[in-house]
């Protein structure tokens, strides 16, 4: 690898592979790092809505604008990755008038097309919607699978030169007489330490990009914003549903694959990786969910789970809800006076092309580089994507998971988790929650001589560990009947627990 990029871009998730793409199709050699594995941070840990902008547009309605363009943008180049499902925005008796009339009125100065439909005419497509709904208007929200995303923003920017490292931590920025020269990494797991010099550091970190700015002494003011999202064994719904209100607790249900999530809560929280559930949390979700399908306390919960948004404060003092979903990309030359460090905060993954965009207009207007944006014209090329289904053989009959989708999840990998190819195949994220294929993944990368078997324990049994910190929030009823039976496999025909105790296991 050479020693020196023109860029390095910390953070591995929408925004910062999006910038790695952006710049690599333009020709600007670069180095993303990323602490722990691609979409392991908040763009990993979201209800996978592409918005309309129809959810911010009483509030925010700047960024209601850019994602009513970006979601257009992205049907157009990066289909292979989103469900057009359409959504509806539904009114329950409770919803206040006024507040319908301006939401509608405020989505036209938004440009997001939307369309007042008949009650009657979507409870026959909705069955289980409340009854009561008084009024329903469709809009053009879709789902989109944040995780191959991700990779393919990786994957197509290292076909063009790119580089790529995952699981490096940075350690500190080399600065001199206020300018930025290269970053220090350190490797997570051989714990090797290096040094690699650039001319211009993006910090695109999420919700760690305020201890990256630290680094050199700069103050960014972020809000830690959790929320807390609820996962069903199946799609209660064929279209995104948003409660027609002011955003709150428990009003969108997104279909997403083989489930429906649903969220999400609002808390701000003092660290960036704070994504503990609270019983509370669930309970406001189920509450505020079962006002738009009255049955939902019947259905069936498979886990709970959290992420942290990077709100960027700017100069206002709002705070949760209120505060400005927009993103900023900030210069520190102008800024603080720090000459080659660039930060891109705040957003939204249905924003990150846009994010990314002008991020990468800064980086090339310090370098000097002319060649403009290419990402809102060029669609995603097939081959950057790595786990098409190629065979009707399955490991996983739920997730409809292949063998050649596992090998090709962690092609030119060196190291990787189970949550590596969770990510890209959805292993472990469907009814059984990783109960029966987690262990033929493992079985099958073993035979193929990809682990050793101390290395395949490893896997088993952190997998299981990361899906089990989200099942222990929804214990009850089938689902806790299913973690008995998880924990006999696992605890007992496997013997889990004593193999990863011996020295020599892993």
């Amino acid at each position: 690898m050479q020693d020196e990029f023109q860029v390095i871009i910390i953070g591995g998730g929408a925004t910062g592979t999006g910038i790695l793409r952006d710049l690599a199709m333009r020709g600007v050699s670069c180095l993303l790092v990323e602490k722990d594995g691609l979409a392991s941070g908040t763009s990993g840990r979201f209800h996978g809505l592409l918005h309309s902008g129809a959810r911010y547009a009483v509030n925010d309605l700047h960024a209601a604008a850019e994602c009513a363009r970006e979601n257009t943008i992205l049907k157009r180049v990066a289909r292979e990755f989103i469900t057009d499902t359409g959504g509806y925005f539904v009114a329950t008796p409770e919803d206040d008038d006024d507040y319908i009339e301006k939401w509608a009125t405020q989505c036209k100065v938004a440009g997001i097309d939307t369309q007042e439909v008949q009650v009657k005419e979507v409870l026959s497509k909705e069955p289980s919607l409340n009854p009561s709904i008084k009024r329903v208007f469709f809009v053009p929200d879709a789902t989109i699978d944040g995780f191959r995303l991700i990779d393919a923003n990786a994957w197509s920017a290292i076909k063009m030169g790119a580089k790529v490292k995952t699981y490096t931590l940075v350690t500190g920025l080399q600065l001199k007489n206020g300018i930025v020269h290269g970053v220090y990494l350190k490797n997570v797991v051989s714990g090797q330490e290096e040094f690699v010099a650039c001319q211009v550091v993006v910090n695109a970190a999420g919700s760690c990009a305020g201890s990256i700015a630290a680094m050199a002494g700069i103050k960014l003011s972020l809000i830690h914003d959790k929320g807390a999202l609820l996962v069903f064994n199946h799609r209660i719904c064929s279209k995104v549903i948003n409660r027609l209100r002011p955003p709150g607790d428990g009003d969108i249900f997104v279909p997403h694959g083989s489930v429906t999530i649903l969220g999400t809560t609002s808390a701000i929280v003092q660290a960036p990786d704070d994504y503990r559930v609270t019983t509370q949390e669930v309970r406001s979700l189920l509450n505020e969910g079962k006002k738009i399908f009255p049955d939902l306390m019947e259905r069936r919960l498979i886990r709970a789970f959290a992420g942290v948004r990077p709100i960027y404060q700017s100069d206002s003092v709002e705070t949760g809800r209120q505060a400005s979903r927009d993103f900023a990309v900030i210069d520190h030359e102008q800024a603080d006076g720090v000459k080659g460090l660039i930060s891109a905060v705040g957003g939204k993954l249905s924003t990150f092309r846009l994010m990314a965009q002008v991020a990468a207009d800064t980086v090339c207007k310090k370098l000097g580089v002319e060649q403009k944006c290419l990402t809102d014209i060029i669609p995603y090329d097939s081959s950057d994507f790595r786990t098409k289904k190629k065979s009707n053989k399955y490991l996983c009959q739920c997730e409809m998971i292949t063998p050649d989708m596992l090998i090709k999840a962690v092609q030119g990998k060196k190291y990787f988790t189970f949550n590596d190819v969770r990510r890209l195949t959805r292993l472990g994220m469907g009814p059984c929650q990783g109960t029966f294929c987690t262990f033929k993944a493992a079985g099958y990368f073993h035979h193929r001589g990809t682990v050793t078997g101390a290395q395949a324990a490893r896997l088993l049994k952190e997998h299981i560990q990361e899906r089990w910190k989200g099942n222990r929030y929804v214990l009850w009823g089938d689902q806790a009947r299913e973690m008995e039976i998880t924990r006999g496999i696992y605890l007992g025909i496997l013997n889990l627990a004593k193999l990863e105790s011996e020295k020599n296991a892993v």
